[in-house]
């Protein structure tokens, strides 16, 4: 029995500090160090696109005409902030890009051009870019032009971005020498 009013305090002093510690932990997480995010915020300055863009509706292309993903795209690209307007556009053209070079009018192969060379970078759709030049009705003086500036607007992204490893720079810097050099001995080839 004494045994038991030793042991007693102690495993309520457990409880006690173990309750305390829980406390403390539901009262560390305020308003000053979460963040939740939703459509309606500003925008993060991460290059984060908002969840209430279209481009994030319009996954399953096939049921859309490339008319209507046109006009989706536009519409989304209407408003948007600096830190994510460039993703947004690589994130379209991803989507949509082999439709636009399979299906697309010269009209529509010459607008995707354009935005594509307005672009900080696009990385991501290195090769789609040389394909559509390559079914663009751009003669091959005003094509090898847009070549050479999509080659030097990633160039000099490669340039400034921080990789994870110098390995994973070259291979992209090879990836857009590659398609580039490809590229021109295709339309050189095709005179």
């Amino acid at each position: 029995m004494k045994r038991l009013y030793l042991v007693l305090p102690v495993f309520l002093l457990f409880i006690a500090c173990s309750d305390e510690n829980t406390k403390e932990a539901k009262t560390a997480i305020n308003s000053m160090n979460v963040h939740v995010v939703h459509d309606d915020d500003p925008p993060t300055g991460q290059g984060d696109i908002p969840r209430s863009k279209l481009v994030y509706k319009s996954f399953d292309q096939n049921s859309f005409t490339l008319a209507e993903l046109c006009d989706r795209y536009k519409s989304d690209i209407e408003v948007t902030a600096p830190d994510y307007h460039d993703n947004l556009k690589n994130f379209w053209f991803s989507i949509m890009g082999d439709r636009v070079i399979s299906e697309g009018s010269d009209e529509v192969k010459k607008y995707f051009i354009e935005e594509q060379l307005s672009l900080q970078n696009n990385l991501m759709n290195l090769e789609r870019f040389y394909k559509l030049l390559l079914a663009s009705p751009l003669s091959e003086e005003e094509s090898l032009v847009a070549s050479n500036t999509f080659y030097e607007i990633n160039e000099k992204a490669i340039a400034g971005l921080q990789w994870k490893s110098e390995k994973e720079e070259m291979a992209k810097r090879r990836e857009l020498v590659y398609t580039k050099r490809t590229y021109e001995i295709l339309i050189r080839s095709s005179k």
